[in-house]
């Protein structure tokens, strides 16, 4: 049950100290300046006690960034992140002399975010993907198979951001049977069995970089010099997280991925006994977020990419990963910039409960996740301290 605790944090303003401003520069004239009453402005906090946690799995593929890399966060755990990519097949098969020419990997990686140890290197070493996968239905949580047993290619994350990587003859070779291949049916061959690259993380890394989809490429060039844009026919990735352990039973995590999210469930009985009939102003859900466990279990020149919001989403009846994730949040919290609270205006949904036809009081927080960076936070949750529980500010106007 929730905890109104009603008579100690129940305000009451006078709307007159509100519009106090506007109307202390005007003349009242002679009429309606005599005795009229006054509403007063009434602010109650309701904390919220039904909350749990719900997992899914997001998607991961095609979408305009994926992680690579490896980081041991001291909250969030083990998180080994490895790319997935496939060229298009080249059409033009007449401008290329059989096997003559060379096949690259260019790589562009996000310049203003990166996730870990912002001092380190990272290694990379390129593999050839042996299971069919596709871009459009890859999940974060789901490995894809590769063969480890020749390297592809190979690079170093330092300070840069950009590599051209030549890939193997081997591989090279394999793709060009496709492009000289007259078969009419070379594209499904193609599709079914040329799976694309691994770009697996090194023991050594010690950060996740971000690859920057929209600015990376497969290029050929041939013996003149010449080169040709292949694109990026599916681009994925996918995580495998272990030793995550918050050690505080009051804050909850959230992350990007959708691998855990917060459920809260709003006292539907409560709020329309006692404020069905108030007069709304607004409904403010707030959720503090645990800055100081943050800030406190990362070492010197490590860091996490920035959450500067949640996604406050009402539970959907079916296709839930693709509701939170493609479609969008119902509404956003953005984080207050000068406290660690996140707040969203929730008062649509709860007009929509007392006089519409929403019925659900299942409401989930998360994380944007369609951009596909990896971000997590924690939020404090139920078992916090009374002033950081998370919370509904009812604003209603009494006529007194």
């Amino acid at each position: 049950m929730t905890n109104t605790n009603k008579g100690l944090f129940s305000l009451y303003i006078s709307l007159f100290t509100l519009i106090l401003f506007f109307n202390g520069c005007e003349d009242p004239g002679n009429v309606g300046s005599g005795f009229v009453d006054e509403p007063t402005i009434k602010i109650d906090t309701l904390y919220l006690d039904d909350i749990t946690a719900e997992s899914f799995e997001a998607f991961s593929g095609n979408l305009s960034a994926f992680n690579i890399g490896l980081y041991s966060d001291q909250v969030f755990g083990d998180i080994k992140a490895t790319g997935l990519v496939k060229p298009n097949l080249y059409t033009n098969a007449s401008d290329i002399d059989g096997n003559n020419f060379t096949l690259n990997l260019e790589v562009q990686l996000d310049s203003t975010i990166v996730y870990g140890d912002t001092t380190s290197q990272a290694s990379f070493t390129l593999y050839e993907i042996n299971t069919l996968w596709r871009g459009n239905s890859q999940f974060v949580n789901s490995p894809i198979t590769y063969d480890e047993s020749r390297s592809i290619g190979s690079f170093v994350v330092g300070n840069e951001k950009r590599f051209s990587v030549e890939l193997s003859d081997y591989w090279r070779d394999k793709y060009a049977g496709y492009i000289n291949n007259d078969d009419s049916n070379v594209d499904s061959l193609y599709r079914y069995e040329f799976f694309g690259l691994a770009i697996v993380p090194d023991n050594s890394a010690n950060k996740i970089s971000i690859v920057d989809v929209a600015n990376s490429n497969f290029i050929l060039v041939d013996t003149e010099d010449d080169t040709v844009s292949l694109g990026i026919s599916s681009q994925a990735y996918f995580i495998e997280r272990t030793n995550s352990n918050t050690g505080d039973p009051s804050v909850s995590p959230v992350h990007s991925t959708l691998e855990q999210m917060m459920k809260i469930n709003l006292p539907m009985e409560e709020l329309k006994r006692d404020y069905k009939a108030a007069n709304l102003l607004s409904v403010d859900l707030v959720l503090y977020e645990a800055d100081q466990v943050l800030s406190n279990s990362l070492p010197a020149n490590h860091i996490r990419p920035s959450v500067n919001e949640l996604t406050v989403n009402l539970r959907a009846e079916s296709e839930e990963v693709f509701d939170y994730q493609i479609n969008g949040p119902d509404f956003f919290a953005p984080k207050n910039s000068e406290n660690p609270y996140f707040q969203a205006n929730i008062t649509p949904y709860i007009n929509n409960l007392f006089f519409g036809g929403e019925s659900t009081s299942e409401i989930l927080i998360g994380l944007q996740s369609g951009s596909g960076v990896l971000r997590s936070t924690l939020i404090h949750n139920q078992s916090a301290s009374q002033e950081l529980r998370p919370k509904l500010i009812i604003t209603s106007a009494v006529n007194e």
